[in-house]
């Protein structure tokens, strides 16, 4: 997660449009349920992830009232099934804002439905359900579609210590060498680097100009010797002043090794 631990669904807005057919030159046969305007946008910062839609509806003959009902879903690995997202505006039925849009049989009912702020890595896809109704509350007909898949990639870095090795030295301190890994697919640095736990004094700490996507560095401190028994930890980017995809994995303790035997 980020440091703003913005969650799926941070906003949603629906927009109802109306308009005629014959306004809009449309006098051939016409869908009665439609999904068009498809909007994958991915992006480096959480809050501008978007997937997109807009519903179209007209009327069946004998309509009183039209209904769609807006429903996301997210696969969050392949193969997995898709599951149903909870959100401001989404699984619940609506209605146009003219109740009696729908009884001509020119109407025609228009949503445009965005939602922002997408976890990732995901996949994610529209399920809008439409359903007509008569005059006596009876129901003339449901119909369903689906939009097409929009795959939501975690763009930011992940940072993480992938291992600590310790060697003494003839000075009788010790070299520790930490490897230190970017697991995502945007560059990161300036990276801070700390060593806790080498002997006594307070915690060295260092820069690494940056790690690349996908990359490691290693980054060699001199310390004084580690003490059999203790451990040392090394912390990356220890303040979160990076926008990293999660912060669970920027430490790694290890126990300091045994001394060589003579």
């Amino acid at each position: 997660m980020s440091r703003t631990r913005l969650q799926i669904v941070a906003l949603v807005v629906a927009t109802l449009a109306t308009a005629s057919a014959s306004a809009l030159g449309d006098t051939s046969p016409v869908p009665r349920d439609q999904l068009r305007s498809f909007v994958c946008q991915t992006a480096l910062d959480p809050p501008a992830r978007a997937i997109s839609i807009q519903a179209v509806m007209r009327p069946l003959t004998g309509t009183a009232k039209m209904e769609m009902r807006f429903d996301l879903l997210r696969q969050t690995s392949a193969g997995a099934p898709f599951r149903v997202v909870r959100g401001r505006l989404l699984g619940s039925w609506i209605s146009p804002q003219d109740p009696t849009l729908g009884q001509r049989p020119g109407d025609v009912w228009i949503v445009n439905h965005p939602v922002v702020a997408l976890e990732a890595p995901a996949t994610y896809r529209f399920r809008v359900a439409f359903r007509w109704t008569g005059s006596n509350g009876h129901s003339l007909g449901n119909a369903v579609q689906s939009s097409p898949n929009c795959w939501q990639p975690e763009l930011r870095a992940d940072l993480l210590v992938r291992s600590v090795s310790v060697t003494p030295l003839a000075s009788g301190q010790d070299a520790y060498v930490a490897v230190v890994a970017n697991r995502g697919k945007t560059a990161a640095g300036p990276v801070e680097v700390d060593l806790a736990g080498a002997g006594p004094g307070a915690p060295k700490a260092a820069t690494v100009a940056s790690v690349g996507p996908k990359s490691t560095v290693r980054h060699r401190f001199v310390a004084p010797a580690c003490t059999p028994g203790a451990s040392i930890t090394v912390t990356v980017d220890p303040s979160h002043t990076i926008d990293e995809y999660t912060f669970s994995n920027n430490a790694l303790t290890v126990p300091c090794p045994a001394p060589a035997s003579s």
